[in-house]
């Protein structure tokens, strides 16, 4: 303890730091130099418990903490924790478990020291006489004096000890100004006077959003008051506040050069890498090209049902067109955390890409996609390269993006759409035209979608590809439309029909072609196909109850070249781990080249046996997948589950005909932590995130869990569990399974799944 005013120090050795030893230490330093009136401690326990909030109730004391990791904002104590540390160090070499001993002579000769700051010693500053300690001592014995005190009355004392401490108390203040000028010429060697004035745009030193430890400049913000010349006031967009001048940073606008002539012009050519297609700018055809004619129906189909399903269609031909309709069950509204727009400046595009760029704006201009604007918004026009090797066009919305307000619509889950599906009989699938652009703006929100071509400036009329927020709201209106409608299902723009029966799907389709028309919506026909009983969806073959990937799909993956750059190894993971369900112990196969894409990795990968076998692996398991049973919830689930010193493994069964037949596989490698637990403890974690990870198959329902592990069968009726078991005890409280103990050479699937080594 060291107290503010008089520089005074106080330690107290102690067995433990428990909440009632600290109060106790406390209470005998209060009885030396009297009870203060704040204490200012850190975060401990110890200081914030019950015990010190009573302690301090007793004593009329007003408790302070330092900010978290902050102990600068106490540094009086952390100094003098180090300076009595190196003391204790130094006097108990010889025997340092005895090192309590020596705190009460090392603070009687700290006391008699003058403080740099004060230019007295606390002894002096506290008692307002000089202390006859080590040092007085040692200067009697050197100079060999004894000088007699004088001899004075009471009144004398008193008057004298006044006068002494007025002048102590005068001469320590102008001790201490000297010294906080000393500082203050030590601090600001480097600091430099900044000024702002009001409408001035800064960007403000803040946390980021995932982690308050971490700090980044936002903004850019407007200035709208000075309150002095430290602070300023600051308009977030909801709200103001006032930030100190070290916390802003002037924000410095590129400044447009002048139309001018030169000799030679630098221009670059900007290379993206696709990823996707959700800022593609897919430019459809001005004139109706397709009719319901083109719709593609099963051949298997009977000539009475063809008819059927062509005259339905014929009735609704004015919607099946391959020109984009314009709906008015939603609109499209971009909400931003700042009104300052958000202006990038064009990058710079090959001459060559120029004739690309005009024609495709010129159509969305014909088509009405887009109009000409006057916005103070803009975003980048930029040049992808296609597989095969021609251009498209593409806006970069990123920047509007970090400063758009997120939509919390749910979006479909591939997963859940499939597993819906169940062992219906007759499927369609239907497909929107360029869906977003099917979605209009409204007012307020064309202005911020805004581009710029060598053309001119124009913005969005209708939803634009790249928006953050546009699958939400496209979700949004899927969900509104086909509200209440039983066997429709939706994944963005693709629509899947399922039903038991023909007369059931006939009535269906029919409902559903009369909503999207009454929603003004337009359906691809050449991209439709009606009355199959296997399916194309999502990737995957659906169809009698069965589940299997897309044969197009497995070819590419199987013909696919070795990979080179992280890039190449983080495209081929993300194409396998799409049918990750289809193929067992994916994440141990696929461990070495995961570790391939690690951030301290080079770009350049070094490909080594273990890699080239893990991906040779993944292409052979993928050349002839399993075909998966989709859920029958009519049918009890069965859960394998089985751990290995590596991973984790579950397989999600069904019985039919007396076999068992998966439902889907799960996979993952155990974290480091993990790999350390016992083999109880790692058959038990198996367990609940089998559970956990078929969460949507097996909650409420009644399921049976078999494992190789046969104490698995006590965790929930045990009394002795350690805390980390007894919480998953309680976890799976809320599910309703039995545990069933098999044989190892039964569990043949979970059980070789989380042994298999590729390495």
């Amino acid at each position: 303890m060291v107290d503010y005013a008089t520089r005074y120090p106080d330690a107290v050795a102690l067995p433990s730091i428990e909440s009632e030893r600290v109060a106790e230490a406390l209470v005998e330093m209060f009885s030396r130099v009297g009870v203060a009136r704040e204490i200012l401690s850190d975060r401990g326990s110890n200081f914030t418990s019950e015990v010190m909030r009573e302690v301090d109730r007793l004593l009329s004391v007003k408790h302070l903490t330092t900010t978290p990791y902050h102990p600068m904002a106490n540094g009086l104590v952390e100094k003098f924790n180090g300076a009595l540390k190196q003391m204790l160090k130094r006097m108990c070499h010889e025997r340092p478990k005895d090192w309590d001993r020596y705190i009460a002579a090392l603070l009687f000769a700290y006391r008699e020291v003058p403080q740099s700051s004060l230019g007295f010693s606390p002894f002096e500053v506290l008692y307002g006489r000089h202390v006859r300690g080590p040092l007085s001592l040692l200067k009697d014995i050197w100079t060999k004096k004894d000088l007699d005190e004088d001899t004075k009355t009471t009144y004398e004392y008193v008057l004298s000890l006044r006068n002494r401490l007025e002048d102590t108390c005068k001469i320590a203040h102008e001790e201490l100004a000297k010294s906080g000028a000393r500082y203050e010429r030590y601090y600001n060697r480097k600091a430099k006077d900044r000024r702002l004035e009001v409408n001035d745009k800064v960007l403000i030193l803040l946390p980021t959003s995932n982690n308050k430890l971490v700090m980044q400049w936002k903004g850019p913000f407007p200035v709208t008051c000075k309150k002095s010349e430290l602070d300023y006031e600051v308009d977030l967009g909801s709200k103001r506040k006032i930030f100190h001048i070290n916390m802003l940073k002037r924000y410095e606008e590129r400044k447009e050069n002048p139309e001018q002539t030169a000799d030679a012009w630098v221009c670059g050519m900007l290379t993206v890498q696709e990823h996707g297609d959700e800022t593609e700018l897919p430019v459809p055809c001005l004139e109706k090209t397709e009719s319901y004619q083109d719709i593609n129906c099963c051949p298997d189909l009977s000539r009475t049902q063809r008819e059927e399903t062509i005259e339905i269609l014929r009735e609704f031909a004015f919607c099946l067109t391959d020109v984009p309709g314009k709906t008015s069950f939603a609109e499209c509204n971009l909400k931003t955390t700042t009104s300052v727009p958000v202006n990038v400046k064009q990058y710079p595009l090959p001459f060559a890409t120029k004739k690309i760029v005009d024609e495709e704006v010129d159509k969305m201009l014909r088509l009405g996609i887009i109009e000409r604007s006057s916005s103070p918004y803009n975003s980048p026009v930029i040049i992808v390269k296609k597989p095969d090797g021609s251009n498209r066009l593409c806006v970069d919305f990123r920047r509007v993006n970090d400063v758009l307000l997120s939509d919390s619509e749910p979006i479909p889950r591939a997963d859940i759409v499939l597993a819906a599906v169940g062992k219906k009989q007759y499927f369609s699938k239907f497909d929107c035209v360029k869906g977003y652009w099917q979605i209009p703006m409204t007012e307020d929100s064309k202005e911020k979608t805004a581009f710029s071509t060598s053309a001119g400036h124009f913005q969005f009329k209708f939803m634009p590809f790249g928006i953050k927020t546009a699958p939400a709201v496209f979700a949004r209106l899927m969900q509104r439309l086909f509200h209440g409608l039983d066997g429709v299902h939706h994944y963005f723009d693709d629509i899947l029909l399922a039903t038991d029966t023909w007369e059931q799907h006939l009535e269906l389709l029919r409902e559903v072609l009369i909503r999207l028309a009454t929603a003004g919506l337009s359906i691809r026909p050449a991209k439709c196909y009606v009355g199959f009983g296997e399916i194309n969806f999502l990737g995957h073959q659906l169809g009698s109850g069965t589940l299997s990937a897309m044969p197009e799909t497995l070819e590419k993956i199987r013909d696919a070249p070795r990979p080179e750059t992280k890039t190449q190894v983080r495209s081929f993971l993300g194409l396998t781990g799409y049918y990750r369900d289809f193929i067992p112990g994916y994440a141990e196969i696929a461990a070495p080249l995961t570790e391939l894409i690690k951030k301290q990795k080079s770009n350049k990968v070094l490909w080594e046996d273990e890699h080239e076998a893990a991906f040779q692996e993944l292409k052979r398991r993928l050349a002839d997948p399993p075909i998966l049973r989709l859920p029958d919830f009519d049918l009890p689930f069965i859960l394998r589950t089985d751990a290995s010193n590596r991973s984790l493994r579950a397989i999600l069964l069904q019985e039919h005909e007396g076999v068992y037949h998966p439902v889907a596989y799960a996979s993952r490698k155990l974290l480091p932590r993990e790999a350390a637990y016992s083999t109880f403890e790692r058959e038990g974690l198996a367990l609940v995130w089998g559970i956990q990870r078929f969460h949507i198959y097996l909650y409420g329902r009644h399921f049976t869990v078999q494992s190789d592990h046969e104490p698995l069968k006590y965790i929930n009726s045990s009394k002795h569990l350690n805390s980390r078991i007894l919480r998953w005890s309680l976890l799976l409280q809320e599910y309703q399974f039995k545990m069933e103990y098999i044989r190892g050479s039964e569990n043949v699937g979970a059980d070789y799944l989380s042994r298999i080594d590729m390495i």
